[in-house]
């Protein structure tokens, strides 16, 4: 309330911040500056994908469920503040998610990456026979999968990414040699994949 020169009282409306005209406009800028932090998870998804094709850990089911978690929570928070219509109030956290994603994302691409460029254990030649053979297309390109007998204890299978090349030689019933690195930080990683 303000005094009014003629009543002594005056009413003074003022917009709420949601409803003045450059609501729409700030919006727009949280969008374009949350896509700006997004791009912080690319160092970790390029390097996971690099780590994957270059020392391939033998246990990658588990390391590749957490990298999804990690980088699908801060599409999950976006999601959620869309839905709550609170984009701009949760804009802070958005972007402390992912920062802190594309930190934990890059950590794990770099264990992965230095788990094979350090290891200078000798390596070891398994012979495993062919369990089955899976292929998989996305986005234009294939992925060749053998599944062979594990020779760990408490395992009865192992999957290993091969080449189209090797996909093709390697025959069900029969075996594959494949050569087994223990990795600096004990997380073993296979290198060649030869079908006998």
């Amino acid at each position: 309330m303000q005094p009014n020169s003629a009543s002594g009282f005056g009413l003074e409306l003022r917009k709420r911040p949601d409803e003045d005209g450059t609501s729409p406009s700030s919006t727009k800028e949280v969008k374009k500056s949350l896509s700006h932090y997004s791009l912080l998870l690319a160092p970790g998804i390029l390097g996971g994908i690099l780590a994957h094709v270059v020392y391939p850990p033998l246990d990658e089911g588990p390391i590749v469920a957490v990298g999804l978690s990690v980088l699908l929570f801060p599409l999950a928070l976006y999601l959620r503040s869309i839905w709550r219509d609170r984009l701009q109030a949760d804009a802070r956290k958005l972007r402390k998610a992912c920062v802190y994603s594309g930190l934990i994302l890059s950590t794990f691409a770099l264990i992965v990456l230095m788990n094979g460029f350090l290891d200078e254990s000798p390596r070891s030649r398994v012979i495993a026979v062919v369990l089955g053979k899976t292929s998989h297309t996305s986005g234009g390109s294939t992925d060749y999968t053998l599944t062979v007998a594990s020779w760990r204890p408490r395992r009865t299978s192992e999957d290993l990414q091969v080449s189209s090349f090797d996909f093709q030689r390697a025959v069900v019933g029969r075996t594959v040699r494949i050569e087994m690195h223990k990795g600096f930080f004990n997380l073993p990683w296979s290198g060649n994949i030869s079908p006998e």
